[in-house]
């Protein structure tokens, strides 16, 4: 069994599939962006777009944004469903309320539907590839 994602893994290969070619503000596509962020604790990112002003996140515009999740319950989530666990046990197993866990696996659906980022990253997050390294247990 592969080791649990670390919040820090989650972050770098979403930023490592989000932004390929160099980071861009998803609002006007400008290249030109500077972190924003106050805290160097998280491996949560703010960053403030120099042409439309806008500030923005690692997650912005995708399934994850919009909740105080960490993106490492994401990854556990995408593993858990992949072996068929019902949202009651996965509330459970993660320590979330029923109705957060129902959110998840409704936020999760809508981006497997689809095809593009969205898709991608939830492949991703389930584990990593072959020879990849989920960067410790925790």
């Amino acid at each position: 069994m592969m080791p649990d994602p670390t919040e820090l893994w989650c972050y770098e290969t979403l930023r490592r599939l989000r932004w390929p070619h160099g980071m861009t503000c998803p609002r006007c596509s400008e290249r030109r962006v500077t972190i924003h962020s106050k805290s160097t604790q998280s491996p949560r990112r703010k960053y403030l777009c120099l042409q439309c002003r806008r500030t923005f996140t690692d997650l912005t515009g995708t399934p994850f944004a919009r909740t105080n999740l960490p993106l490492r319950t994401w990854a556990l989530y995408l593993r858990w469903m992949e072996h068929g666990g019902r949202t009651s046990e996965l509330a459970k197993a993660l320590g979330v309320k029923w109705d957060t866990a129902a959110l998840l696996q409704r936020r999760i659906a809508m981006a497997r539907s689809g095809s593009g980022l969205s898709r991608q990253l939830c492949e991703v997050l389930q584990g990593p590839h072959k020879g990849e390294s989920c960067g410790g247990g925790t």
